[in-house]
């Protein structure tokens, strides 16, 4: 049976992972509630059986008419595809301005990146109402995939719709064939994630929080297998479901596959609203507690203001080494700098990254690949050619370009007078790490 004790350690240990933004929030059908004649029903549900209302008797006896996926799939055979798109899209849409007790819980809490399997707006909503500005995107299993996505903040979270969204209703995963045909996208990455959408799933120390996201079904197994990379997670992640007793060989078998497999999802049996209001309730205080404790320790204040500034110059074939190089760096107390987290859109990226490497930062580290070697040309030897003209400018022994290697590429005649630093393997940061804080301290930091 699911786990039912809940700690206080555990509740510290999430709280630690959602406050260092080492946890992503995954909202699956079971969070998205509406009331109808004074009951709570899922929006799935309640859609599903409008639709079978126009399906044919015979077919009817024969589906579960409260599953959405295979009504769905019934309605498209009897009434077409754009027929079901224009029900969906409007069903959705009438409830648009729709929230939740549960989704301004959440709304409280400092989630920078939300997936959610629903195509309503209720988290949405939930987040405007308390003062933040989510950004939206989504992924299309039909469609052109942009190569990154704005990642978001506490103060702008992503709000990432990964079955599709009503202002694309190609985009959606409605029908059976729909759920087939997006675990071959995402298995063949033909359309593949956004890198760092990509980046952040598959990094060993983040962590989920599963709300509703209904462990009982065969292809979770696949998809969270999928967006993982098939990597091993070094954090557990947190499934809240409310399981019905129907059969309870088959949910322990669940439960056991899932706390054992390379996800570590440990599966917790509760109330969604419940649970939620406990961890609102919780991370407030843990908050308050947290930034009591900075403000008053002159060891954070100094650490923070002192913070080394490390631009990441990288060739764009080279993009998930330098997000995942980023946040270990930034796990280190340092400040890091990547185009793809500090450029918004609008901005003028030349004369920002220009302004940055001549006179905001404190260095530059190069990713050195055979991708970058074989170039004759890109942006980034401009930034590599500015980072030379500032390092002639340091007196001798200040160290400013610090070339790390991520292969076995031969070393750029260019940066060929300046030590390089082996990082092959991405994990053993230690000489880089040790390089710039020993640099830093001779600055007089």
């Amino acid at each position: 049976m699911p786990d039912l004790k809940w700690t206080d350690e555990d509740w510290e240990t999430l709280n630690y992972a959602i406050q260092r933004k080492n946890c992503i929030l995954m909202l699956g059908p079971g969070a998205a509630i509406d009331v109808v004649k004074k009951q709570p029903r899922l929006l799935t549900e309640i859609l599903a059986e409008q639709l079978a209302e126009n399906i044919n008797p015979e077919t009817k006896k024969k589906i579960n008419l409260s599953d959405l996926a295979q009504v769905s799939q019934y309605y498209c055979i009897q009434k077409g595809r754009h027929s079901l798109e224009v029900r969906v899209r409007t069903f959705f849409n009438e409830k648009s301005s729709l929230s939740s007790t549960l989704h301004r819980n959440l709304a409280d809490i400092d989630f920078y990146f939300t997936i959610t399997t629903t195509p309503d707006n209720m988290f949405y909503e939930a987040l405007k109402n308390k003062g933040k500005e989510p950004i939206i995107d989504f992924y299309n299993f039909r469609g052109d995939i942009p190569v990154n996505v704005t990642m978001g903040t506490v103060e702008n979270p992503l709000l990432y719709y990964l079955y599709g969204t009503v202002e694309e209703p190609r985009s959606l995963l409605i029908t059976e064939n729909d759920l087939l045909d997006f675990l071959v996208a995402l298995i063949s990455r033909k359309p593949s994630l956004p890198d760092n959408i990509r980046s952040e799933l598959q990094d060993e120390n983040k962590s989920f929080l599963f709300l509703g996201f209904g462990f009982r079904h065969w292809y979770l197994r696949i998809l969270l297998h999928v967006l993982q990379g098939g990597r091993k997670k070094g954090s557990p992640s947190v499934a809240m479901e409310k399981f019905t007793l129907e059969n309870p060989t088959e949910l322990e078998r669940i439960i056991f596959f899932f706390q054992n497999s390379d996800c570590k999802v440990h599966i917790y049996n509760d109330e969604l609203n419940h649970f939620v209001e406990e961890l609102q309730k919780r991370y407030v205080d843990y908050k308050k507690k947290y930034n009591g404790l900075k403000q008053g320790s002159i060891l954070l204040q100094t650490t923070h203001q002192k913070a080394a500034k490390v631009f990441i110059c990288h060739a764009n074939e080279n993009k998930e080494k330098a997000s995942l190089l980023y946040k270990k760096i930034e796990e280190k107390g340092f400040k890091p700098w990547l185009d793809e987290e500090n450029l918004l859109g609008g901005d003028n990226w030349d004369e920002i990254i220009r302004k940055a490497i001549e006179k905001e930062i404190d260095y530059i580290v190069v990713l050195l690949s055979y991708d970058l070697v074989k170039k004759v040309e890109g942006y980034v030897f401009k930034e590599i050619n500015m980072a030379l003209d500032r390092q002639d400018k340091f007196k001798r022994g200040i160290r400013f370009i610090i070339p790390v290697r991520i292969d076995n590429c031969p070393m750029p005649e260019e940066l060929a007078h300046l030590h390089v630093i082996d990082l092959i393997n991405m994990d053993n940061i230690k000489e880089l790490i040790k390089t710039i804080k020993r640099d830093y301290a001779t600055r007089g930091n």
